[in-house]
């Protein structure tokens, strides 16, 4: 078998739950999409709601939950759902009575900010201003999170610095940067960023914890810790926070183990990405090319769209399933129980290949294909002799990722976030708009 057929075996099904995913969701009644990215002041909405645009405004009523994807995301009004947000910027300045799942740059929680349930965020900063209210528990792995608001429950942070300077209703669990550390530069002027803070843990007299203070880092700062909770403090010693520790006293702790393993693993990303990209350079070289040309014309709508097509994707595969049971069930009643056994067999063994694959795709394709375009960019930039050879693009293209996917304190976790929501919209825009031969052969389709 050619392997151009061995390709189009793997991806046909694959792209058939792209293709299901989007055609159930653009036609079920429970679901609106917005393309324009405004939703105005008095506007009601009473389904779930799809938005996305390079600026979205929500300042109307939504009764449901809303997905939302752009550079600068902005709450004014209210949803009566859950907000789930992928964004470089997301303020929110209004009413959101269930939880918000967000993976932004920045994200700001300001004065009229109220969330009704719970706030899991990923990304650069959290700032949430004094007036600001999460009803129950706020979760966060970030380089900074600035706290001068009110949380119903428990924090959750993961963080290189933490300031507290508002109202924490049960306890404060947090691994931090010791002080020690030194300033990231990369986090300078990041956008959307008004305030960069040192390594930290920082918390003020105006501050009131209702339960404990727990946290994690590589140096006591309780000279930092202003007020005593009624459950008291509790600090763990724990060199790996820091970066910078002494390598004597790292040494007594075992931090050389921690140091290889941590290289070891990195090794291991960066392996595993080279071999499966020098595979596809090696093969179909012509998929990445095509992608690529499409990456770097439209990187901003294709974070969106990863946003979107992943949700879409899932909600294709329930949908799929349950039609498959529903399919079972229907020859069960009529006595064609052999027939119903081959339906659920056949349904779900072909369903569970094709969100393998997949998961596969945002697992190592979309890394490659963002990796791969940056390489090339840089190769073109640095040493425009090479830029033919695709295999030198992929590996500076994997080695910077390997690199950025590694920096602590959150910044690695929203890298591989954003790669991965670029690299995934990157790819269905691509297919949506070649087709299957198109995609595969980077030529475009009659149509175009």
């Amino acid at each position: 078998m050619s392997t151009k057929r061995k390709i189009l075996l793997i991806f046909i099904p694959l792209f058939l739950v792209f293709t299901i995913g989007f055609g159930f969701a653009t036609t079920a009644k429970a679901v609106e999409f917005d393309e324009d990215g405004i939703i105005e002041v008095g506007e009601v909405i009473d389904d779930d709601l799809f938005i996305g645009n390079d600026t979205v405004e929500i300042n109307g009523t939504i009764n449901g939950d809303v997905f939302a994807g752009g550079s600068v995301v902005t709450v004014n009004g209210t949803i009566n759902g859950s907000l789930i947000a992928g964004a470089q910027a997301l303020v929110i300045n209004g009413k959101i009575n269930g939880s918000v799942y967000a993976i932004a740059s920045t994200l700001t929680l300001k004065p009229e900010a109220e969330i009704g349930r719970n706030l899991f965020h990923g990304g650069i900063n959290l700032a949430a201003e004094e007036g600001s209210v999460v009803k129950r528990d706020l979760l966060v792995g970030a380089y900074q999170a600035l706290l001068s608001g009110e949380v119903g429950r428990d924090v959750q942070a993961g963080v290189g610095a933490l300031e507290i300077n508002g109202s924490i209703g049960n306890d404060v669990i947090a691994e931090v940067g010791g002080t020690s550390n030194e300033q990231p530069f990369i986090f300078t002027g990041s956008p959307g960023v008004e305030t960069i803070v040192p390594f930290g843990i920082r918390i003020s007299e105006e501050a009131t914890i209702g339960g404990s203070l727990n946290y994690k880092s590589s140096e006591n700062q309780s000279e930092n810790i202003a007020i005593i909770p009624p459950g008291g403090i509790d600090f763990e010693y724990s060199p790996e926070m820091d970066t910078y520790a002494d390598p004597e006293e790292a040494s007594r702790v075992g931090s050389t183990t921690l140091v290889a393993t941590w290289l070891l693993k990195q090794a291991r990303v960066f392996i595993t990405l080279m071999l499966l990209g020098g595979l596809i350079v090696w093969q179909i070289p012509g998929i990445l090319d095509n992608i690529g040309g499409r990456l770097e014309k439209e990187a901003l709508p294709s974070f969106g769209w990863g946003l979107v097509t992943i949700l879409v994707v899932h909600l294709g595969s329930f949908l799929a399933g349950g039609l498959i049971i529903a399919s079972a069930i229907f020859f069960g009643v009529i006595t064609l129980g052999e027939l119903a056994w081959v339906i659920l067999t056949v349904g779900f063994l072909s369903l569970g290949i094709i969100m393998t694959g997949f998961g596969l795709l945002l697992s190592y394709g979309s890394k490659l294909v963002v990796a791969y375009i940056v390489g090339k960019l840089l190769i073109k930039w640095l040493a425009p002799n090479y830029q033919d050879k695709p295999i030198w693009s992929m590996l500076l293209g994997v080695f910077i990722y390997t690199f950025l996917r590694a920096i602590p304190f959150g910044f690695g976790f929203v890298i591989g976030v954003i790669v991965t929501l670029v690299g995934i919209g990157v790819i269905w825009l691509t297919y949506r708009d070649k087709g299957l031969p198109g995609f595969i052969n980077g030529k475009t389709s009659p149509l175009e």
